[in-house]
């Protein structure tokens, strides 16, 4: 490293706006791309890339139509499976739905009761009332 400092230091270097540096920045600027390209081919060489046989990439016509029909046969069962969930939720919701109605109408007959209850105490209060203090 330190050689080639002296050594440019040295060298009599063209004037920069002279054709001659022009030159010299081309061939440079060419040498890299030489020197790269030939480090990427050593590369490849060294370390080359694992690709699949041409038999395993590409189908004939007759393993493509095989394909095709395993592909419909799997969406008819697919779509077939997507129907019976459909079907079972459908289910679910009206044994929920008539659960819930069961459930309300529970809670209103309760209801009724308490109100029926809650009556007949408001009815025997008053009463009561009525009877200890006569209104006018």
């Amino acid at each position: 490293m330190c050689f080639s400092v002296l050594l440019l230091a040295a060298a009599e270097l063209p004037d920069p706006k002279s054709a001659e540096a022009t030159g010299w920045l081309i061939a440079c600027i060419g040498g890299l791309v030489v020197t790269a390209y030939y480090g990427l081919c050593t590369w490849e060489k060294l370390f080359p890339k694992t690709t699949s046989p041409a038999h395993e990439v590409y189908a004939t016509k007759s393993e493509m139509a095989a394909l095709e029909k395993e592909h419909e046969e799997e969406m008819k069962r697919i779509e077939h499976r997507f129907e019976q969930w459909l079907e079972q939720q459908s289910q679910q919701h009206e044994e929920s739905i008539r659960e819930l109605r069961a459930w309300r109408n529970e809670l209103g007959k309760w209801q009724m009761g308490i109100e029926n209850v809650v009556g007949k105490i408001d009815t025997k209060a008053s009463l009561a009332l009525d009877q200890k203090h006569p209104r006018k």
